[in-house]
């Protein structure tokens, strides 16, 4: 992705116009073959056209997208690069309210230069150097821009003993929080699916990615409503390498084979697929999954015992079948999201 690609995909008008001033291109494509005209916003895509028209530019012809890494115009990898992301000095948040408390730290909203966030405080026993160095490297590939159905970690205080993520408020809060915990947003079976295809949309990008974004685990506690209903994956509920490590806490939403297997020998992709049929299980009977189970006993059966989520009478034959068929026992015979978003899209007309 350009510059100019991520000033189109936010409507950014005026950012858009000085690029191609100096000399960006409204042609040149990115690794899925789009220009920044194909991800422009409507309303500001006819101005940018008509910028590149003024400066001599054809935006019919395409220019393929190329990979320039290690061949002398790239100092280091983009790994690399983000790593040298310092991050934000604690002092810098105004943190004012504590929303929740759980294994995995403090949940605060505050504000950060101007703007409503939510800060995670992680719950590190001890902040080693290691610790801290690990945190510096992971974190900055949380800061996902480019996806309207991600919610990109924004920052982060690597300031021992204190490990900060923080993330934009969302005034809905999470999707379990919007199915299972408050009454004031409607959800009928078109804004279910709705909420399916963001989320399929938003695991499909983030399936796109080389390398991919480890230990996102998906459920809907870990995916946010903003205030026009859309549904975008929460960065910053990934799990860093030293959080958690051997324990599962939603077992819920997990396939039998990553409740067994090491992540090394799990195909990532294939229990995500498990994880988003629960999800629409979920979505479709507005229910907790195994809410009478204690997360440990609950693990133990989906694994061991072969305790499903059971689909009842009632469910569109269609969107029954999209469960089935993502909750397939085997996992290589699961879809992948790019295959169910065409699926999901023809439900919501």
């Amino acid at each position: 992705m350009t510059p100019l690609h991520y000033a189109c995909f936010w409507g950014y008008e005026q950012i858009a116009e000085d690029l191609i001033q100096c000399g960006a291109f409204v042609n040149v494509c990115n690794k899925k073959g789009q220009t920044p005209l194909d991800v422009c916003q409507p309303q500001c895509k006819n101005i940018v056209l008509e910028i590149a028209h003024d400066h001599g530019q054809a935006p019919n012809d395409r220019v393929p997208f190329k990979d320039t890494t290690w061949k002398g115009t790239k100092s280091r990898t983009r790994d690399a690069t983000l790593s040298r992301y310092t991050g934000v000095d604690v002092s810098s948040l105004n943190l004012i309210t504590k929303i929740a408390e759980s294994h995995s730290g403090e949940l605060w909203r505050g504000k950060w230069q101007g703007n409503d966030i939510v800060a995670r405080i992680l719950n590190v026993q001890e902040v080693t150097a290691r610790i801290s160095r690990d945190f510096q490297t992971e974190f900055p590939a949380l800061r996902i821009f480019a996806h309207p159905n991600i919610c990109a970690v924004l920052a982060a205080a690597n300031q021992p003993p204190n490990l900060v993520v923080i993330s934009q408020y969302m005034p809905f809060g999470s999707l379990y929080n919007v199915l299972h915990e408050q009454s004031s947003v409607v959800i009928d079976h078109s804004q279910a699916v709705r909420f399916a295809l963001d989320i399929a949309r938003g695991m499909s990008y983030l399936h796109s990615l080389d390398p991919m974004i480890l230990r996102f685990y998906l459920s809907s506690k870990h995916v946010v409503v903003d205030e026009e209903l859309t549904a975008k994956l929460s960065m910053a509920d990934t799990k860093f390498s030293f959080q958690e490590v051997g324990k599962a806490y939603s077992p819920a939403w997990m396939s039998p084979e990553a409740l067994t297997r090491a992540p090394e020998d799990l195909n990532i992709r294939a229990a995500d697929m498990w994880s988003f049929a629960v999800l629409l299980w979920e979505l479709n009977t507005r229910e907790v999954p195994f809410a009478d189970l204690a997360p440990m006993e609950c693990g133990m059966k989906i694994a061991l015992e072969g305790l499903r989520v059971h689909i009842p009478p009632g469910i569109a034959r269609n969107m029954n079948r999209l469960m089935n068929i993502c909750m397939n026992e085997d996992p290589g015979r699961r879809p992948n999201f790019d295959q169910i978003i065409p699926i999901l899209e023809k439900m919501t007309l």
